[in-house]
């Protein structure tokens, strides 16, 4: 089987689609599939070891590191060139529209993974002149009209799947597909105390942050946490692993707390530095209220490490209170931290065995199903217009 896989971001950008498409593409070969890429150039475009057609784009003004497509003058002759079987786009935005486009040309499969929570990402990032009543349920009609054209929408996890058809999302079909986690790269043998010594953490426990610094990531939840538990966890250090736009503002917002002697921004890790932190890190917290999926959870989990991650979204899904980590609401943040530093030795043994029905192998295995469904559904239905079915 062939794939062609499309991307509204692409490296040297690194945000979670990418390492979910990237996740997946491994996956994929490792089983004898092939794959090729269809994504944004960009000025810094890197070396990648596999074929990519770059489309010219321009930066998406409000989000660095996004691009929107505005041309794709030979994809046609591409993909037929190529001879792919299924085309599966990672985005909702314009690479979405120009991929189901292809596939209603050339009457192949088309499936679409929803890795971002448009209605919530335009709060932040929308140029738009619009007040956020009208923004909001704007996206929510453009939603609603993309994903019933698809063969397949996959959802990273449960949660996401349900709230797509809680507002009104109709999809041909709807399957829940995590991304893998790799299990032989994330693993408590990464133990490694002289990462923290880097970092002056040495002798300290250590809470881990770990992701793209952007406003709606909710880091600001877990430096006024480390307010409150300034005097109940006096050893406690929050390493946090990552950059983005909200680099700055974060690290003056520790400083303005008074906790920036507790914080250590360590700015992007090397791929060979993550593994560690996760496994040497006494827990991994996240708060980010935006998560489809949130794969680090799954990556300190595989580590050893428990989570403390907030009930919303994706989380609870992958988060057991009590067995591999604990549970909090926005404003118990501290309470869900301090619960889990107090349990973390003993939810290790959980922690890893929790991870492993979600290893990249399991995986791909549900991908290819999925790409089988996505060419059920194709057969069933021989009225195709380029936008979609006919009514």
């Amino acid at each position: 089987m062939k794939v062609a896989m499309f991307a509204d971001s692409f490296y040297p950008t690194v945000d979670g689609a990418i390492v979910s498409m990237e996740t997946q593409i491994r996956g994929l070969e490792a089983k004898g599939h092939e794959v090729v890429v269809f994504a944004p150039d960009t000025p810094d475009r890197p070396d990648y070891p596999r074929k990519v057609y770059y489309f010219p784009s321009i930066e998406f003004r409000s989000y660095k590191g996004y691009r929107i497509i505005y041309a794709a003058p030979r994809m046609m002759e591409q993909l037929r060139q190529e001879k792919v079987d299924i085309l599966h786009c990672h985005g909702v935005a314009s690479m979405a529209i120009l991929s189901l486009t292809a596939a209603r040309a050339m009457e192949i499969p088309h499936l679409l993974t929803f890795h971002t929570m448009a209605n919530e990402a335009v709060k932040y990032y929308s140029f738009l002149p619009m007040r956020e009543d009208v923004l909001v349920p704007s996206v929510w009609i453009y939603l609603r009209n993309m994903m019933r054209r698809p063969e397949v929408v996959i959802a990273p996890s449960a949660p996401i799947k349900e709230e797509l058809l809680a507002n009104g999302v109709r999809m041909n079909a709807c399957e829940v597909v995590p991304t893998g986690v790799d299990l032989t790269r994330f693993s408590p043998k990464n133990y490694d105390r002289r990462f923290l010594e880097r970092f002056g953490l040495d002798g300290h426990r250590v809470a881990l942050h770990v992701g793209r610094l952007s406003m709606e990531k909710r880091l600001d939840i877990v430096l006024k946490a480390m307010v409150r538990l300034r005097k109940e966890e006096p050893d406690l250090r929050l390493l946090v692993a990552g950059k983005g736009p909200a680099y700055d503002h974060y690290r003056a917002m520790a400083q303005s707390l008074g906790v920036s002697d507790r914080v250590v921004f360590a700015g992007f890790l090397p791929d060979e530095d993550l593994p560690k932190a996760y496994a040497t890190a006494d827990m991994l917290v996240l708060a980010s209220t935006f998560e489809t999926q949130g794969l680090v959870v799954l990556e300190a989990l595989a580590s050893g490490t428990p989570v403390a991650g907030i009930r919303c979204r994706a989380i609870p899904e992958f988060i057991t209170e009590g067995k591999n980590g604990c549970l909090f609401e926005e404003d118990s943040c501290a309470e869900g931290i301090r619960r889990c530093l107090a349990r973390a030795s003993s939810m290790k043994m959980n922690a890893v065995a929790s991870a492993r029905d979600y290893s990249v192998d399991a995986c791909t295995d549900k991908l290819v199903r999925t790409y089988a469904l996505a060419e059920e559904v194709l057969a069933r239905d021989t009225g195709w217009k380029i936008w979609g079915r006919k009514s």
